[in-house]
């Protein structure tokens, strides 16, 4: 029998965007002497047609001074107390509005009570706001010259109009040839950018741009936008290391040194081009050293849960009576529905059992030797093996992973009794999703999304032109296009009758998983690397089967302007939002 306990839990972080926080910690914020809510920079005043507006360079005009990142003076938790009582201490009104202008501070927050924050770390610069939201689409508007009414001044930074519109409508292609659950919907990004939120942003600047824009946005700048892509890749590792947090540091502070030079440019009028969120990034390093990784705290959740709460904001005379009975109702629903194990939503029921530790539905296969490897319709079990030579390359592969144990034949040895067509692939434990060529090719709504090209690892010979020496296998990466998944057994000893000078030998029937592929001509180069800024091909080889465990992931492709195709691998350790509904189902 349970007993009663008392549950406690104390606030450590908060997040939201710059204006929120700011508000929750009662700073200043943007447009302040000292808007930094994570170190007292003085912000340099620029006279505007209407009024003045305070920015944040590292360097002022002219350079006249210089900043480095061990140059600000970060805050701390004591000395924010300190601040607030010196300004809560002041005689006059005047000395008071002096005081808050130096610190940057307005007032006391109520979070100022609660021993569990410290006021200088407990609200990191939100990943979603800060760069997807609001770091993107301020470079896009400086590549179409449409940021704040700057030129490019000294640099070569803009694009040509009819450049960009290609851009758009490659993007707007690139949707098809891009695993849908990758993205959603990528609008023109020339014709309607408006249309773009955080996940599209993100997605768009991370493996799009660096592909689209090759050869289109001039140097530096197109290498200036590649470490940026280096930045958030490594800002969103799922796990991070202390020395990635020191290197993290170096490339923002090197990519934020660089912006100032290309296009802020050290002068009075540009200095538009240096809002705090610029200044912010200088910042996420020691965020995370502090809070965790950027997926911790971004606001992906928050906003997930402001889209459910529109419903209720209807009511103009009593919104927020309106928007408290919205969220203790849906909350009394959630309560019910797990305690009597009612759906949230009615959806057609799908009979689901548990092959080990993996959830299967009725549709889906798990052979017990092969658990991370989740087989789907469509099933064929009448196999015809005189197309394409597939007995051949069957052959081929056995041959290769038996020799020279058989020296007999080959094909006796593979069961086609045993052979099961497959059409559908998934990787357990919550792994990418794949399905055949045939299932694209044969799709007649004109919307399916391309899933069929995956990344495999193999272990070549390095020595393979050199028959006299010894075997020395490799890893290399490959790229290709899944043809079709086989189930097969392969006999590696007859079955044979006790004689009087032995007893009998049983059968040993191996089996396996097959895929078969046409290899992409990459030269063995993985997208995912960060040392390789492209990865493209022209042309796929001869089909050919591997084992169905080394495909590691799904990637995406994108046709170039030059008619090559781009490899978009999203395989590196990052962290991704996933959509899900209220019984943990993700949502496409």
């Amino acid at each position: 029998m349970g007993s009663m306990f008392v549950f406690r839990a104390f606030l450590i972080i908060l997040f939201g965007d710059i204006p929120a926080v700011s508000k929750l910690l009662m700073m200043k914020g943007h447009n302040a002497v000292k808007p930094c809510r994570a170190c007292l920079i003085p912000a340099v005043p620029c006279q505007l047609e209407r009024n003045v507006v305070y920015y944040v360079p590292m360097s002022h005009p002219g350079r006249l001074h210089v900043l480095t990142y061990e140059d600000l003076p970060l805050r701390d938790h004591q000395q924010v107390l300190d601040q607030l009582t010196k300004i809560e201490a002041a005689s006059t009104q005047a000395q008071r509005k002096q005081l808050t202008r130096e610190y940057g501070l307005n007032s006391r927050s109520i979070f100022a009570y609660l021993r569990s924050i410290d006021l200088a770390t407990c609200a990191p610069y939100d990943a979603m706001h800060l760069l997807f939201e609001n770091l993107i689409p301020n470079m896009i508007r400086h590549w179409i010259g449409k940021f704040k009414g700057l030129d490019q001044g000294s640099g070569t930074y803009q694009l040509r109009k009819e450049d960009w519109d290609l851009v758009g409508r490659l993007t707007v292609a690139v949707v098809r040839t891009i695993p849908s659950f990758f993205v959603g919907t990528l609008p023109d990004i020339a014709q309607d950018i408006t249309l773009y939120k955080a996940e599209a942003y993100s997605f768009w600047f991370q493996y799009l741009a660096p592909i689209l824009l090759n050869g289109l946005l001039r140097e530096p700048y197109y290498s200036h936008l590649i470490l940026m892509r280096d930045i958030m890749a490594l800002c969103l590792q799922f796990e991070i290391t202390h020395a990635d947090i020191d290197r993290l540091q170096i490339m923002v502070n090197n990519w934020v040194a660089d912006y100032e030079r290309l296009y802020y440019q050290y002068k009075q009028d540009r200095l538009p081009a240096c809002p705090l969120t610029i200044h912010a990034l200088l910042h996420l390093p020691t965020y995370i050293r502090q809070t965790g990784p950027l997926w911790a705290s971004w606001a992906f959740v928050m906003e997930r849960f402001c889209g459910h709460l529109l419903p209720a904001v209807k009511n103009r005379t009593l919104p927020y009576q309106h928007l408290d009975n919205y969220v203790q109702r849906r909350a009394q629903m959630q309560i019910v529905s797990h305690v009597y194990s009612l759906p949230s939503l009615a959806k057609p029921r799908i009979n689901y059992t548990y092959a080990g530790d993996e959830k299967i539905s009725s549709h889906e296969t798990v052979y017990p030797k092969f658990p991370d490897l989740v087989l789907g319709r469509p099933v064929n079990k009448n196999v015809q093996l005189d197309q394409d030579s597939l007995m051949n390359q069957l052959i081929k592969y056995f041959a290769t992973t038996y020799a020279p144990r058989f020296s007999g034949e080959i094909s006796a040895r593979i069961s086609t009794k045993s052979l099961v067509r497959y059409g559908r692939l998934r990787l357990a434990g919550d792994g990418d999703r794949m399905r055949t060529a045939s299932l694209i090719d044969k799709d007649r709504t004109g919307t399916a999304r391309d899933n069929s090209y995956i990344k495999y690892d193999l272990l070549p010979d390095r020595n393979t032109r050199f028959r006299y020496r010894d075997d020395e296998p490799f890893r290399r990466t490959y790229y290709g296009r899944l043809l079709d998944i086989y189930y097969v057994e392969f006999v590696e000893q007859e079955e044979q009758e006790a004689t009087e000078t032995r007893p009998a030998i049983p059968c040993k029937v191996e089996p396996y998983i097959l895929a078969r592929v046409q290899e992409c001509d990459t030269d063995g180069r993985d997208a995912a690397d960060p040392r390789v800024r492209l990865v493209k091909y022209t042309k796929l080889s001869t089909p050919d089967i591997i084992h169905a465990s080394t495909i590691s992931a799904v990637i995406g492709r994108v046709r170039c302007s030059d008619g090559q195709w781009a490899i978009v691998d999203r395989s590196s350790s990052g962290a991704r939002t996933q959509f899900v509904d209220d019984e943990g189902n993700e949502e496409y």
